[in-house]
């Protein structure tokens, strides 16, 4: 400190009181935070506060090539900071090595959502065999729970999809922590003139789950199935399946479309209440992922925005890395990761993830 200046008020305040002031921040201003002062940055990244603050994206888990029933796990982890660094994921157990084994193939991962992965167990060799079942586990704290069996089993097709790039959906089934049960719906986004095809593209905001379509739309149904909507895009057909993006960036729901133009993607904002949609972006594909290639054309994965700032995450394919793209200064900002091969076999080749230290307890549901 320079001779005679005072040091600053908040020097004095001790540190129990800074770590309840700073639990009241988002993601987003707790980062900004730490530049404060190095006490102040000691506390925010202190393993032993972090059940107390707000947490932000930290990385992916990403598929591999499948390499049989006794391979590894086909996922792995790519973290945006250095395992350690700030408190890093240290203390995140990302191979899941908690989980009990599987005696019969591998283990799908399926979903990550708020700090919690879905996976799918594979059936066990027995005659006759049990159908394969439902885990939801924390990474963070090493919690794991079974679900009930659904009416139908996980993986089930309840009728023959000649076209098995998407998914009809029909029927949803919910389970509910809250009562160890599952709810069956039926579809309420087929009373119209074009049916719903599921693209796997899906995110969570504001109790809705919202689902990219191949028709132009969002269609959205909310955690108890009794509110069910669909946002049309003002927008020419996809000619990109698989390509487009349902997600969530500071509290505001967006939808990305490869086929904006030949050149260019376009980024909408989304108002899930009144159903406004407006173009917000338009992003050259050349000053993400270079220039065309022999075939004339890009191949990439548009990934996932951040849930705390404007970056928004995609995977170039040819070039096998995974770049983040600031959407307010229009620059790629940094290059995540290299990759070997990645699973080409999947919608979601990439599941964005944000560790939960904190919250209810996974336990066991009491069902009779």
């Amino acid at each position: 400190m320079e001779e005679g200046r005072s040091p600053s008020p908040a020097a004095y305040l001790p540190d129990d009181l800074i770590v309840e002031i700073l639990a009241q921040l988002p993601a987003k201003s707790l980062c900004r935070f730490k530049c404060v002062s190095r006490s102040w940055r000691r506390i925010i990244t202190d393993p032993a506060n972090r059940c107390r603050f707000a947490q932000t994206l930290s990385g992916f888990f990403f598929f591999r090539p499948d390499g049989g029933n006794h391979a590894p796990p086909s996922w792995r982890f790519c973290a945006l900071s250095p395992l350690g660094v700030d408190g890093g994921l240290s203390l995140v157990d990302t191979t899941l090595s908690f989980l009990p084994p599987s005696t019969c193939g591998e283990i799908d991962l399926l979903d990550s959502c708020n700090g919690l992965l879905l996976l799918r167990y594979p059936s066990v060799p027995e005659s006759p065999a049990p159908p394969p079942f439902y885990v939801v586990c924390n990474p963070a704290t090493r919690d794991w729970v079974a679900l009930p069996q659904p009416s139908y089993a996980p993986g089930q097709s309840l009728v023959e999809n000649e076209d098995q790039c998407y998914d009809f959906v029909e029927l949803v089934e919910i389970y509910s922590s809250e009562t160890g049960r599952w709810v069956l719906r039926e579809s309420q986004w087929n009373d119209r003139p074009e049916t719903i095809y599921f693209a796997c593209q899906m995110t969570y905001l504001n109790g809705f789950l919202h689902l990219a379509t191949f028709y132009n739309e969002v269609a959205s149904v909310d955690t108890k199935g009794q509110s069910w909507k669909v946002t049309h895009l003002q927008k020419q057909k996809n000619q990109n399946r698989g390509h487009d993006l349902v997600g969530h960036s500071q509290g505001r729901l967006f939808y990305v479309d490869p086929s904006h133009s030949d050149d260019a993607l376009g980024i909408y904002s989304l108002d899930h209440h009144s159903n406004d949609c407006a173009l917000k972006q338009s992003i050259n594909k050349i000053d993400i992922f270079g220039p065309r290639n022999s075939c004339g054309g890009w191949v990439y994965s548009v990934v996932a925005f951040h849930p705390d700032s404007d970056l928004i995450f995609f995977y170039d394919w040819s070039g096998k890395r995974l770049v983040s793209y600031d959407m307010m200064n229009c620059r790629v900002v940094h290059l995540i990761c290299n990759f070997g091969d990645v699973n080409i076999h999947t919608f979601r080749p990439f599941l964005p993830y944000v560790p939960l230290y904190s919250g209810p307890v996974l336990a066991s549901p009491n069902v009779k």
